[in-house]
């Protein structure tokens, strides 16, 4: 899995529209709503855990939509993209 992550075979090949707004921004908002919503009723440890998965998601998201920003019919929301992927990475850190 790790070597097919790294490999040109995994770059491109996924609508750009899907992974920005469906990985990118839908599940990811779930996921962090459901950290969000179980909080309180979760442990300490349980709760970096799931914070631990959603960093490593994000940069999962980040590096797809990087690979595939290219992959529309019109090259300047590939730019838009990875212009948005950049601030988003900024946004992560500096939070």
């Amino acid at each position: 899995m790790i070597a097919k992550f790294f490999s040109s075979e995994a770059r491109g090949n996924t609508p750009l529209w899907l992974v920005f707004w469906f990985y990118g921004v839908l599940v990811s908002h779930a996921c962090f709503g459901a950290i969000l919503f179980f909080y309180r009723a979760l442990e300490t440890s349980t709760v970096a855990v799931l914070l631990a998965g959603f960093i490593l998601y994000t940069a999962w998201i980040m590096r797809s939509v990087w690979v595939n920003a290219f992959n529309v019919a019109n090259e300047t929301y590939g730019h838009l993209a990875r212009y948005l992927t950049v601030v988003w990475a900024l946004n992560a850190v500096l939070v």
